[in-house]
């Protein structure tokens, strides 16, 4: 039995667990190998899809992951997908009535195998290139394939704006409010939290043994859920608004402040 045996420790991968330069510091790196080795389990909760998250190390990741911003739960190890907790069919009326009222935005349906697009705009096509991804153009939300783990939309900041307030009378859809150009839309009643503790059950581990790490207005239920939130120097200030401790910021090796911090409540 290791100092961390019992513990789930799951960080976010951009702004969080990445520098801004995309790569692990080598800091983290060693904090993360101490912590397995303890009988820790570690692993990551982005917003980042299946066909989208690149970064996966057995070195560094040993429990399944956590996509989609919490719509999905994949064990890479056994290349499995853990639970898929998407969109069913029953959100394409309403995906049809966002669809005909912003023609403007484009509509990203991420399946665990297939991606989807409808209005294929010039800033969902940069999204897809960041992510490695090739969508497949349809017309309508019935072509795509369900489950989706999540939908986004991408526009100006006005349309997205618009889009949330539209939003309010589409039952069968959620998001994460944001003022930016690209908007998470998500099943109703979840989110990284939710999912958060839905893996802490899985892989039988109480819930005040479950610690997290994120730096974003999408990190919000994730950080609240948890025993204790740590957030970046420089995260976002709703972040910060749900964090249990501030750490040093994502360059400088957030993640492995937190396996500090949680080593010494341990002892």
């Amino acid at each position: 039995m290791g100092r961390f045996s019992g513990i789930l420790l799951a960080s976010d991968y951009d702004g969080t667990l990445a520098a801004r330069d995309g790569t692990i510091p080598e800091r983290v790196r060693q904090a993360i190998r101490r912590f397995i080795a303890e009988g820790g389990r570690f692993t990551v909760s982005t917003g980042r899809t299946l066909l989208g998250f690149h970064a996966y190390d057995p070195d560094l990741i040993n429990a399944p992951a956590i996509l989609a911003n919490g719509g999905m739960i994949y064990d890479y190890s056994s290349r499995e997908v853990t639970e898929l907790l998407g969109l069913d069919e029953t959100c394409v009326p309403d995906l049809r009535k966002v669809s005909g009222r912003f023609p403007e935005l484009a509509i990203e349906m991420y399946a665990p195998d297939d991606t989807c697009c409808i209005h294929l705009n010039e800033r969902s096509r940069r999204h897809f290139e960041g992510h490695r991804i090739v969508p497949r153009e349809i017309e309508d939300p019935s072509e795509a394939s369900f489950p989706c783990a999540k939908v986004m939309l991408g526009g100006s900041a006005e349309d997205i704006a618009a889009a949330q307030e539209f939003l309010a009378d589409c039952p069968s859809l959620s998001f994460v409010p944001t003022k930016g150009t690209l908007l998470e839309v998500l099943r109703p009643g979840v989110n990284k939290g939710t999912t958060l503790l839905r893996l802490a059950e899985h892989l039988g581990i109480a819930p005040e043994n479950v610690y997290a790490v994120g730096d974003g207005d999408n990190d919000a239920d994730m950080l609240k859920a948890a025993a204790a939130a740590f957030v970046p120097a420089n995260g976002d200030e709703v972040a910060k608004a749900c964090a249990s401790c501030l750490v040093c910021s994502n360059d400088d090796g957030a993640v492995a402040d937190a396996v500090g911090i949680i080593g010494s409540m341990r002892k």
